[in-house]
């Protein structure tokens, strides 16, 4: 077990917010509708975008120790970037009714272990990440004169709106969207990874069958034959 699993079990809840996960899965299908952003290249139009210290740490490796798993690299998040990481994480998937908000999934513990680790996707991401939370501080300080883990539900919606919907991208906030939008993938990605959030789309998981096999359901094998029949091909012998 990763060092990320166990603290994705044990965190500590923080305070939620309280806002609708309406609004928050409302920004994620405006992004699966909208397409990709436009790349933003080297002009980052005036935004300070400054790439955090390079991981020289090693990795895994070919043949990690599964019996004594242990990470070899240390996190590096300082508390300012957990803070706005934990603010942010909690508006795209805040508390709701029974369902735990996003930071007491441990969901900015991950997002801390996800830009240490020394991948290439990572580092990538790193790059985008830690620049990324920096400005939601400084733009928070700009428009409301507070760092964004102080700003109001309403606030931090404010500063979210602008950036969730890639066809609505206000020149010169390219970049700061494109963090935004990993961010939220990978939220909702670790989020639904847990167990309660399993739970939350009704996942089950494997279940063992007792007695004889009583095959697939009608509706999967309704679903292969189309699938089939559109390739121009015949499906015999499933029913």
């Amino acid at each position: 077990m990763t060092r990320t699993t166990l603290i994705l079990h044990g965190h500590t809840p923080a305070t939620p917010l309280q806002l609708s996960r309406r609004s928050s899965l409302k920004w994620f299908l405006a992004a699966l509708t909208a397409g990709p952003l436009a790349a933003c290249g080297d002009d980052l139009k005036g935004v300070d975008w400054i790439a955090p210290p390079p991981i020289d740490a090693k990795g895994y490796g070919t043949d990690p120790n599964l019996l004594e798993p242990v990470t070899p690299w240390p996190l590096t998040l300082n508390r300012t970037e957990i803070a706005a990481a934990t603010a942010l994480v909690d508006l795209i998937l805040p508390a709701d009714g029974d369902a735990p908000s996003a930071s007491a999934l441990g969901v900015p513990a991950f997002i801390d272990e996800w830009v240490s680790a020394p991948y290439e996707s990572q580092r990538a991401d790193r790059e985008l990440i830690i620049p990324g939370l920096a400005w939601l501080d400084r733009e928070a300080q700009s428009r409301f004169q507070r760092l964004f883990m102080h700003l109001s539900p309403e606030e931090k919606s404010a500063m979210a709106d602008d950036l969730a919907y890639p066809d609505r991208i206000k020149q010169g906030l390219e970049k700061p969207a494109e963090f935004f939008a990993r961010m939220r993938s990978l939220t909702i990605g670790a989020y639904y990874s847990t167990p309660q959030g399993w739970a939350e789309l009704g996942y089950v998981g494997n279940r063992p069958s007792t007695g004889p096999y009583a095959g697939p359901p009608p509706e999967a094998v309704d679903h292969v034959r189309r699938a089939v029949e559109a390739l121009g091909l015949k499906l015999d012998g499933l029913e």
